[in-house]
């Protein structure tokens, strides 16, 4: 199973998830998470990982200019707001739901525009986009791994990524906060443990 590990601030931590199997590296150049990193960081990472990881990032409060930039070192950018006026192909973006129905969901001629559909544990009131530790609706995310490329977002950690991809079945999935010491800084242990429970699923 694919696993892309989110919210990667530092060289170290990039190259240790690039060396032992991860689909792909995850930047927040949302400046009020906790794992914020700039794109000027984010490109000088890039630039020192193998070339057939997957490199993505977070954008979020975004100008055009911005995603242009993005684009010039990552292969996919995340966004949590759909925004018809894109100019440059769609199926280089994963859009990322807080959905806990199908009722939240866009239109399905929308959500067949991006290349990945990201599923995230549903928005509460402190807003936070992700990260946060709370689990997906994963009866939901069951129903989109039927139509479209699905990352299981939302909760993951080494006790039960292996279940959620038995029961989901998904595309991959994303951690971030479920392999951490702390916010932005990864645990290697973990890292190491959660990849090996992603491959070893049957």
């Amino acid at each position: 199973m694919k696993a892309k590990i989110c919210g990667i601030t530092t060289l170290e931590d990039a190259s240790f998830a690039a060396n032992h199997g991860a689909w792909a590296i995850g930047f927040n150049f949302y400046k009020n998470s906790p794992r914020y990193v700039s794109l000027q960081k984010a490109r000088e990472i890039t630039s020192q990982l193998p070339k057939h990881i997957i490199k993505a990032g977070i954008l979020i409060d975004y100008s055009q200019h911005e995603m242009l930039d993005a684009l010039e070192f990552l292969d996919l950018v995340q966004i949590y707001q759909q925004n018809p006026s894109l100019f440059f192909d769609k199926k280089r973006i994963i859009l990322a739901l807080q959905a806990s129905s199908k009722d939240e969901l866009p239109e399905t001629p929308i959500l067949q525009e991006y290349g990945f559909i990201l599923l995230d544990a549903p928005k509460q009131q402190d807003g936070l986009l992700g990260g946060t530790g709370r689990l997906a609706n994963w009866d939901l995310a069951r129903e989109l791994v039927k139509d479209y490329k699905l990352i299981l977002a939302g909760g993951l950690n080494n006790s039960n990524v292996a279940t959620s991809i038995k029961y989901v079945q998904p595309f991959a999935v994303d951690v971030a906060s479920g392999v951490e010491e702390r916010p932005g800084s990864k645990n290697p242990v973990a890292v190491k443990e959660f990849l090996m429970r992603c491959e070893n699923v049957k």
